[in-house]
């Protein structure tokens, strides 16, 4: 079958970010379908990336410190070009992933046009999340948003979600729709268990964007408090600079930033690690998020430390491979815990990876992605 793959932000594996397509379209190769990917690039032009794997860049520009109706733009244009794109592809079924919830309108056109059928993969629950963070507030265009995420869903073949909080929310919109939920992938092949640590502090790594949502400002009042314990942060976003100011003006010591890297890179920091932190802005919809950071931390076997409720918080502590905290107090009391008792970081380390191996391996997960073509 010739499936044409609709993601704005693909990443291949030497590339920082999200590698889910990319895991996604190769199961699907292997499985003997020939995959057409759709993404945006600095400039157009198509490359056949593996055997049946062609990825087709679409010039266009997105950052997180854009404004609202540059991002807006920005949504739009790709979807021009997608349309424009996917006419001189011979595909048969579309796999559309969001966000932006904007790649569904070409899903919706393409079927309309040809007839072809879509599956639409949900990594964000979009407009709910920019509607609840404050980012969409006029009111016509909240509207016509909700609207276009029924008329989305509605016309999918089948919807995938990455967690059960979206998977409840979507059915709830949608209840006569099969609504599969994989979550996001550990991919354990990328990381070597740490066997010995070169340094000797106890140290924490938030790996992946650095914008509103995700609430670094939260973990900076952990580390003012904890300062026996450093606190990494690699990445990039719009918040960035804010985060380096409030560091400096509050003379936080024990806190290091590294750039946004590649995984293959970002293992190096990982290894010397000895537990990831999943921070998020205060908001209940982002207890429902999927974090690529967190199945990440369970593939390299670290401690996993929350700052929000929901799903994730949930795994963590059921498996005890660390644990949540809503508190700067909360948080130094748990930690301290742990950083003085060698025998339970080990067993959290060992839980973590048995997670990701038994529940979260991306081999087993794609494989059900596979099933629905």
């Amino acid at each position: 079958m010739v499936i044409l793959y609709l993601h704005q932000y693909f990443r291949k594996p030497d590339e920082a970010g999200s590698h889910r397509s990319w895991y996604i379209a190769e199961a699907l190769c292997r499985a003997g379908h020939q995959v057409h990917l759709l993404t945006q690039g600095e400039s157009n032009f198509s490359e056949e990336i593996r055997p049946h794997l062609w990825v087709h860049y679409l010039a266009g520009k997105y950052k997180q410190s854009m404004g609202f109706w540059q991002r807006v733009f920005s949504f739009v244009h790709f979807v021009w070009k997608a349309i424009k794109k996917a006419k001189k592809i011979p595909f048969e079924k579309i796999y559309a992933t969001s966000t932006p919830l904007s790649i569904g309108l070409v899903a919706l056109w393409l079927k309309k046009k040809y007839k072809k059928n879509y599956i639409f993969e949900v990594r964000d629950l979009w407009p709910q999340v920019p509607v609840e963070l404050g980012i969409l507030k006029n009111p016509f265009l909240k509207v016509i948003s909700y609207f276009l995420e029924k008329k989305i869903y509605q016309n999918a073949e089948k919807i995938v979600a990455l967690s059960p909080a979206m998977q409840s929310y979507i059915q709830k919109i949608v209840p006569q729709k099969e609504v599969l939920c994989v979550p996001n992938m550990a991919d354990c092949s990328q990381f070597e268990l740490q066997k010995q640590k070169l340094n000797t502090t106890f140290t924490l790594l938030y790996a992946g964007s650095i914008g509103f949502a995700n609430g670094l400002e939260r973990v900076m009042v952990w580390a003012e408090k904890c300062t026996w314990v450093e606190f990494w942060i690699a990445g990039e976003g719009a918040k960035l600079d804010f985060i380096k100011n409030l560091v400096q003006k509050k003379q936080i010591q024990n806190v290091k930033f590294f750039p946004k890297q590649p995984k293959h890179q970002l293992k190096k920091l990982f290894a010397e690690a000895d537990a990831v932190l999943i921070s998020f802005a205060n908001y209940k919809i982002l207890e429902t998020c999927s974090p690529n950071k967190f199945f990440d931390g369970l593939a390299a076997g670290k401690i996993c430390i929350t700052n929000t409720a929901g799903w994730i918080k949930d795994l963590i502590e059921e498996n005890k491979c660390g644990f949540y905290a809503d508190t700067a107090e909360e948080f130094a009391e748990k930690l301290k815990i742990i950083t003085q008792n060698l025998q339970i970081q080990k067993e959290m380390q060992a839980n973590a990876r048995k997670l990701a191996e038994t529940q979260f391996d991306k081999n087993r997960l794609c494989q059900k992605i596979v099933e629905l073509f």
